[in-house]
């Protein structure tokens, strides 16, 4: 059973093809659906995807989708190489190889099946600081 909570903050993505976007969300990212909406000839409409706890994404048939690339969604992962050799198989578009940054962050950047971008995070060293990471960042400038 799914846990239930007032989600604080959460995207809306309208997709062409719903069951073609859950298969990849729950391949590539590891989403779940938690709930399902059909519309009245009961195909469903709309989807609640969840990754982790407040990692929730809402997902919205549309027979015309128009992405930008004003907007990259961040997900953090604590196995970023299940993600990418999954966005291997699978054929995403990777954008991004996974990369380390100097913000104590391994960052693998893809794009989903409508070119919605995705940049998967994960923490390099968990043990780092806040001013040390910052200290770092300032270093390579």
């Amino acid at each position: 059973m799914n846990e239930f909570y007032q989600m604080p903050l959460f995207v809306k993505l309208k997709v062409s093809n719903i069951e073609k976007s859950k298969y990849w969300y729950a391949n590539i990212l590891n989403f779940n659906s938690v709930f399902d909406f059909p519309d009245a000839n009961g195909t469903t409409s709309m989807t609640h995807l969840r990754g982790a706890k407040y990692q929730d994404l809402m997902l919205l048939k549309d027979e015309e989708v128009s992405t930008s690339n004003s907007v990259i969604i961040n997900v953090f992962s604590n196995n970023i190489h299940s993600i990418y050799l999954a966005a291997l198989e699978n054929k995403t578009k990777i954008i991004q190889q996974p990369t380390v940054q100097p913000w104590n962050a391994k960052e693998l950047t893809i794009e989903d099946p409508d070119g919605y971008v995705f940049t998967i995070t994960e923490s390099v060293d968990s043990n780092k600081d806040f001013d040390t990471v910052i200290d770092n960042v300032k270093n390579q400038s």
